[in-house]
């Protein structure tokens, strides 16, 4: 199947940027497969259907997935091992935990494995949090060793993980 989109300035809301583009094919081919066509998806006739979203729509699998990815430093994930900040952590794993919260799972060099809770969404509005909010930095000024109480200030006391030997809450700070 192939998707025709704008990709001319001018063509789409240049506010709307590349997330719009990952919203848009997913109503696509979300339609596409509704109405069982293999066509060509030309953008007169996705336009005329009332497909294309008119603003970024982000859902709560794009922020889990912009997160990992962002934590990794890959956004396809091709390295199991990447990470932004090898000296600081490597990602383990993680688990969604709450709608809007997500569990990452962080081996760090001198701690062990730590569960770090982060949201996914906006702690007081609970919408999507925009794509591109970097979680990686906020994570790394977490995780400094040599600030090491912003981290303990995080713990959840007696909080214990079966995937990880202490809880962190940061789901109001990163």
């Amino acid at each position: 199947m192939l998707i025709e989109l704008p990709h001319r300035p001018g063509a789409a809301p240049t506010s709307l940027g590349s997330w719009w583009y990952v919203g848009a094919l997913r109503d696509a081919a979300r339609w596409a497969a509704d109405n069982a066509t293999t066509d060509v998806l030309t953008l007169a006739r996705l336009t005329a259907t009332g497909v294309l979203p008119d603003e970024v729509e982000i859902t709560w699998d794009d922020g889990l997935d912009y997160v990992v990815a962002d934590l990794v430093g890959d956004p396809y994930w091709h390295d199991p091992a990447a990470t932004v900040a090898p000296d600081l952590y490597h990602l383990m794993g993680f688990d969604t935990r709450d709608r809007g919260v997500v569990r990452l799972y962080l081996a760090l060099p001198a701690r062990g494995t730590i569960g770090m809770d982060v949201a996914t969404a906006d702690p007081k509005s609970r919408k999507s949090r925009p794509v591109g909010w970097w979680a990686s930095t906020k994570l790394i000024a977490l995780l400094n060793p040599d600030a090491s109480e912003s981290l303990e200030a995080l713990r959840v006391p007696g909080a214990v993980g079966p995937h990880c030997g202490g809880v962190y809450d940061a789901t109001a700070r990163a």
